[in-house]
């Protein structure tokens, strides 16, 4: 695996696990102010993570599948065969 595609995978994983450290950080949102549309911040913080790890996750995925891409372009399958499906 090349350099690149370990950085883009740490990138990937680094977004996989930013809204679970963010959400298991309780000191950090424990208050009520400032509130938002009259919502206190405990509840528009945790809210706005679901936003969040929606738009990290995907990025997340096109990550992944970039990285993968890289790994198994045709041709690159071990034997010199092509991956099962791919044209000859």
């Amino acid at each position: 695996m090349t350099r690149s595609c370990k950085a883009i995978r740490v990138a990937a994983y680094t977004g996989l696990a930013l809204p679970l450290v963010a959400i298991l950080c309780v000191p950090l949102y424990a208050r009520t102010t400032p509130r938002l549309a009259g919502l206190p911040f405990f509840y528009w913080f945790q809210f706005a993570w679901i936003f969040l790890s929606v738009a990290l996750m995907a990025g997340s995925h096109l990550l992944l599948r970039r990285a993968d891409r890289r790994v198994h372009a045709p041709g690159t399958h071990p034997g010199g065969h092509p991956h099962p499906g791919e044209p000859a």
